[in-house]
């Protein structure tokens, strides 16, 4: 049950150029620990097992570069690890803007 002790947290992709920069943001703004692994195991287990919870995660994708925008398939990777917390802790509010 969610309370109204959410946090917030606005992970907005739209100027990442590289994979790398992106997992960087995630990092910050989740403020996850240095030894984060940047990938989408270690996504699931911050998500899981680490980040603050309740919580309520804002996704911003809308490419400003052609880098960007060649980060399409990745972005939807991630989408994807946050919405399979969301339904299995119920303790995520998820909100996507594409």
């Amino acid at each position: 049950m969610l309370t109204d002790e959410l946090k917030k947290y606005i992970l907005d992709f739209s100027e990442c150029n590289y994979l790398g920069e992106i997992h960087q943001r995630i990092q910050t703004v989740l403020e996850l620990p240095d030894w984060y692994g940047q990938n989408l195991d270690a996504l699931w287990d911050s998500i899981t097992g680490i980040m603050y919870l309740p919580a309520e995660i804002t996704i911003i994708f809308q490419p400003q570069t052609i880098q960007a925008l060649q980060l399409s398939e990745e972005v939807d990777k991630i989408i994807t690890v946050f919405k399979e917390a969301a339904n299995e802790f119920g303790e995520i509010v998820l909100n996507i803007v594409k």
